[in-house]
């Protein structure tokens, strides 16, 4: 969190606090299930990073149990939420994004199919974004594909992220290609990378 303040320049902890209600109460109902799905630690930057942008199109990609969603959906405050999956049904037989609470779904609309077939239409749809997160298939292909395609879409002052940043070196050949910098923000579970459009 001091990472993020301090490229930030601004003070959290309020934000952080609300955070961590809203992650143990995820926490409780996850249980050890879905191992996958978003660490604390990655909870709260994102929850505390979504309420100091205040956007008004945030776009996902991967959505599992809804984790990520859920804290992105009780960050914003007049924002949409777009979310995108491969599969609607999980592992345990429960539709995706099923921790999402129904008082948050009248901003969010999620999308099934990859990345690759729904991302274009769905980029043009929602016009500029403030924040994208990806989370989804962690090859080098598919994260190269979904950080040159949000980066074109990304307002300036806008923010990607990207988790499990070590899976692969797409995350580093991409800032290196387009002349930015990758912050590692998050070591935990392979690394959470953001990148601040300037």
């Amino acid at each position: 969190m001091e990472k993020l303040e301090e490229v930030l320049g601004v003070n959290l902890q309020g934000y952080w606090r609300e955070a961590k209600e809203i992650s143990d109460r995820l926490g409780s109902v996850l249980g050890s299930s879905f191992p996958y799905a978003l660490t604390e630690r990655k909870r709260l930057i994102l929850y505390s990073l979504v309420r100091y942008l205040d956007p008004e199109v945030a776009i996902e990609t991967g959505v599992g149990p809804g984790v990520s969603t859920t804290m992105i959906l009780s960050g914003l405050r007049k924002g949409i939420l777009y979310s995108v999956d491969v599969r609607d049904i999980l592992e345990n037989g429960k539709p995706v994004g099923f921790l999402v609470p129904d008082e948050l779904k009248g901003k969010w609309r999620l999308y099934i199919g990859r990345s690759e077939d729904v991302l274009p239409k769905l980029m043009n749809q929602a016009g500029k974004i403030d924040i994208f997160l990806h989370d989804s298939e962690h090859t080098y292909e598919n994260v190269m594909f979904e950080l040159r395609i949000a980066w074109t879409h990304l307002r300036q002052g806008g923010v990607l992220l990207i988790d499990n940043l070590d899976f692969t070196r797409a995350p580093r050949d991409f800032a290196r290609e387009s002349n930015v910098k990758l912050i590692r923000v998050a070591e935990d579970a392979g690394g959470l990378g953001m990148i601040l459009k300037r």
